[in-house]
C-alpha cells in the first residue's frame, strides 16, 4: 500500500508545474581533469587561461614558450614562475588570489592552479560608477591585504591598479600578481623590478626589497582613487622620500581612522554648538512665558461673603507676583558680567592655544610632510576648552547665561579652527600640485 501511495506521489509531481528541479535536458559530468581550456590573455612571459574541473573554473598561470636561442631567459623564466608559486602558497587571506597546487596542464605547460575571480580590475572600476563610500571601503581591503602580506615578510613590488581586482560579487578586493614579488627567504631574482609609474625611486636603484617601495606605490593608486580631502596628508606622505614615508600599512590605517575620529568630533561640536543655542532660546523662552503669565490682583473678583478674606488672598497674590517674576528675583552674587565672563573666556582659549605652539608651526610650515604628529590632538583638545573655563566661574550664573557663555566661546574656538584648516588646505594643495608635476 505505502509503494503505490509513493508512486502516485511521483506521478502526481511530473504533472505539477509547481514542482522544484533544474531545467535541464542533460548532466554535466564532473571531472578530475582541465576542461574548456580558454586563453584570457599573453605576454612576453606568461599565458592565462581559465579551465573547467569539478564543476568550477579555474584560473591556470603558465609560461609561454622562449625562443629556441633564449634557454638562458627560459631558466630565469622558471625560477621567477616557481618563486611565485611558493609565495603564493604560504598566504591565505580573503582579499589575495588563493594558489592550490603547481600542475602540468596539456598545451600549456607547469601551471600555477589558482582561484577564478569574476571581476574587473581596480583600472576598469575606477571608469565606471563608484561612489566615495565604496571607494574607502575598496582601500580599507586593499590595506588589510597589504598589511598581511606584509607581516608575512612578502613585498609585492608590483603594486598597480591592474593587479587588484575587484569581484562582481559584493566588490571586494582581490590582489593578484605576486610574480615580482619577493622574500628575505629567497634567493634567487634579486634585482630591481616594477611598473615604472609606481615604482619608488630608491626601488629603480636597489635590489633590496623593502615594505615602503609598495607604500609609494600605494599612494600613487590612492591618488587616482578621488578619496577626498581627508586622504591629502597621508598620499603625500606615502610618496615621501623613504626615510620620511609610513614605515607599515598599519600606521596608515591608524592615521584614517584618527582623522575619521576627527571628522566624528568636529560634528558632535556642531552639534554640541546648535544644542547650546537651541536651550539659550528655550530659556529665553520659558522666561519671557513666566513675565507674560504673573498674576494681576485687580482681576481678582472677591464676592461679599468672601470679603473677610479679602486681604489674606491679596497678600499670597502679591507674594506669588514676587517669587514668579525674575525681574523681582533677587540675582545670585557673581564678580563679573556675563560680557565680562565671555571676554575673559576668550583670553583663555588664547592662551591654551598659545600652550600647543599650533599658530607658530603652521606660520612656519613650508612642506606637509613635517606637519606635528599631534595636530589631530589639538583638534581634539579643542573640545575640553570651554568645559574647563566653565568650571572656573563658580555657581554666580544662572543657567541661560552660562549657555550663552559657552556659546560664544564654542563659536569663538570655531573660528579659530578654520584658521588653522584655511592653512592647512593651502599648504596641502601646494604639495598635491608638486606631487603631480613630478608625476
Amino acid at each position: 500500500m505505502q509503494q503505490i501511495q509513493y508512486f502516485c506521489a511521483m506521478q502526481h509531481s511530473e504533472f505539477d508545474s509547481s514542482a522544484s528541479g533544474y531545467i535541464t535536458d542533460s548532466f554535466e559530468g564532473i571531472s578530475r581533469e582541465f576542461t574548456d581550456v580558454e586563453t584570457i590573455s599573453t605576454s612576453e612571459v606568461n599565458v592565462i587561461a581559465k579551465a573547467k574541473r569539478y564543476g568550477r573554473w579555474w584560473l591556470l598561470k603558465g609560461l609561454k614558450p622562449s625562443p629556441s636561442d633564449g634557454e638562458g631567459i627560459e631558466e630565469q623564466q622558471r625560477q621567477r614562475h616557481r618563486k611565485e608559486f611558493e609565495i603564493l602558497m604560504t598566504l591565505q587571506h580573503p582579499n589575495i588570489v588563493a594558489a592550490i597546487g603547481l600542475e602540468e596542464v596539456e598545451g600549456i605547460g607547469t601551471c600555477i592552479v589558482m582561484e577564478y575571480v569574476d571581476g574587473a580590475t581596480m583600472k576598469e572600476w575606477l571608469q565606471g560608477t563608484t561612489t566615495r563610500r565604496a571607494r574607502r571601503r575598496v582601500l580599507q581591503e586593499l590595506l588589510e591585504a597589504l598589511d598581511y602580506v606584509h607581516k608575512k615578510g612578502v613585498v609585492h613590488r608590483d603594486l598597480k591598479p591592474e593587479n587588484i581586482l575587484i569581484t562582481r560579487n559584493g566588490e571586494h578586493v582581490k590582489l593578484i600578481d605576486f610574480g615580482l614579488a619577493d622574500t628575505d627567504s629567497h634567493t634567487v631574482l634579486k634585482q630591481p623590478a616594477g611598473t615604472a609609474r609606481y615604482m619608488s625611486p630608491e626601488q629603480k636603484q636597489t635590489a633590496v626589497a623593502d615594505v615602503r617601495n609598495d607604500i609609494y606605490s600605494l599612494g600613487v593608486i590612492m591618488g587616482q582613487m578621488n578619496l577626498g580631502n581627508r586622504y591629502r596628508y597621508i598620499i603625500n606622505r606615502c610618496s615621501a622620500p623613504i626615510n620620511k614615508r609610513w614605515s607599515s600599512v598599519g600606521e596608515i590605517q591608524q592615521s584614517i581612522a584618527q582623522r575619521s575620529n576627527l571628522r566624528k568630533t568636529a560634528w558632535m561640536a556642531g552639534g554640541m554648538a546648535f544644542a547650546i543655542l537651541l536651550m539659550t532660546a528655550v530659556f529665553w523662552l520659558v522666561n519671557k512665558t513666566n513675565r507674560d503669565e504673573v498674576p494681576n490682583t485687580d482681576s481678582i473678583q472677591v464676592s461679599q461673603e468672601q470679603s473677610v478674606h479679602k486681604d489674606t488672598i491679596a497678600a499670597t497674590t502679591e507674594q506669588m507676583t514676587t517669587e514668579t517674576n525674575p525681574q523681582n528675583q533677587q540675582q545670585p552674587k557673581r564678580n563679573n558680567s556675563v560680557e565680562t565672563a565671555i571676554s575673559e573666556g576668550y583670553k583663555f582659549v588664547d592662551a591654551a592655544i598659545a600652550q600647543t605652539h599650533i599658530e607658530e608651526h603652521l606660520d612656519t610650515l613650508t612642506n606637509i610632510l613635517y606637519l606635528r604628529k599631534d595636530f589631530g590632538d589639538v583638534f581634539a583638545q579643542c573640545d575640553t576648552w570651554c568645559e574647563k573655563y566653565i568650571s572656573t566661574l563658580g555657581d554666580g550664573y544662572t543657567l541661560s547665561e552660562v549657555a550663552a557663555i559657552n556659546y560664544a566661546l564654542n563659536v569663538y574656538i570655531e573660528k579659530e579652527k578654520n584658521k588653522w584648516l584655511q592653512q592647512y588646505k593651502k599648504i596641502s594643495e601646494a604639495n598635491e600640485s608638486q606631487f603631480m608635476q613630478r608625476h
